[in-house]
């Protein structure tokens, strides 16, 4: 999995999901066994406040034999935004092991936008 990640696009107050699995570079492309890991998604904005949190058993789901990484930002996390906070915003994905590894997986700009429906 590389650290360069696309941006992520979204409504305010809508659904927004992600799959990924982490493998290995060999040529087999072997998942990374994430038996015992947490994960960690957060969003900052450009001055550092934290926007939005994601973790394991909230939000992210892993499966660890198959390397799978599973995130889901609910309509709630976003809905009573101010867009204009957004500006600028920052996501990244770490993975913790039991024995103190912390791998940065993903970062990328995070981009929240206002929707026409409200309600």
């Amino acid at each position: 999995m590389s650290a360069e990640a696309p941006t992520i696009r979204m409504v305010a107050g809508t659904t927004y999901r992600f799959s990924a699995v982490w493998a290995s570079d060999d040529v087999n492309a072997t998942p990374v066994n994430l038996t015992g890991c947490t994960a960690l998604f957060m969003v900052v904005s450009y001055q550092g406040e934290t926007l939005l949190t994601c973790e394991t058993g909230s939000g992210i789901e892993l499966e660890p034999e198959q390397g799978g990484i599973h995130l889901h930002i609910r309509p709630k996390q976003t809905d009573a935004l101010i867009v204009t906070h957004w500006a600028g915003a920052r996501y990244e994905l770490r993975i913790n092991f039991p024995n103190g590894d912390v791998f940065s997986l993903l970062q990328g700009r995070f981009q929240v936008q206002p929707g026409v429906i409200h309600g």
